[in-house]
């Protein structure tokens, strides 16, 4: 399949996104406030949350790479979240090293009574669609988060000067 050539379609695709990332933001920051949490604290309550819902819980280490900070200021951050019981430090497992992220019951009924709302607003957003074009829309965004996800492995890669 030929490459998209940059028109106003594409241009288009393209903003749209980019609208769609930055309202995702704001949200972020609306729940935070809702929640009376730092933004980033709210970060990590919905990557920890996210996590457990897909069964994958995170550990300290990577919810540091997922919000960008150092495995100190995670530290300082968890110890917040477990203060204000919206986070609990878990091992589970046979290997008791091992330490995962555990939201609270608390902090999941403020999560829903925020978001639930809004999951019902996308739900007729969508409901519009077809089967096939939403698996559409799905294998384009994915196509994009692999390029993306490319792009940024090649930062990473590239020496600094």
């Amino acid at each position: 399949m030929a490459e998209a050539e940059p028109g106003e379609e594409y241009q288009r695709v393209l903003d749209s996104l980019t609208a769609f990332t930055a309202t995702q933001k704001e949200l972020a920051r609306a729940f935070a406030r809702s929640a009376r949490l730092h933004t980033t604290d709210a970060d990590a309550i919905v990557l920890i949350i996210e996590a457990e819902q897909r069964g994958r819980p995170l550990t300290p280490a990577r919810l540091a790479e997922r919000v960008g900070l150092s495995p100190g200021a995670t530290s300082i951050l968890l110890g917040r979240l477990e203060k204000a019981g919206h986070v609990e430090r878990v091992r589970e497992g046979t290997d008791r090293r091992v330490v995962t992220l555990r939201s609270t019951t608390a902090i999941n009924a403020a999560a829903d009574t925020f978001f639930e709302p809004l999951h019902r607003q996308l739900g007729q957003a969508l409901g519009e669609f077809t089967t096939e074009q939403l698996a559409l829309v799905v294998r384009a965004a994915g196509n994009l988060r692999t390029a993306m996800e490319t792009y940024l492995r090649d930062c990473e890669a590239t020496p600094k000067n």
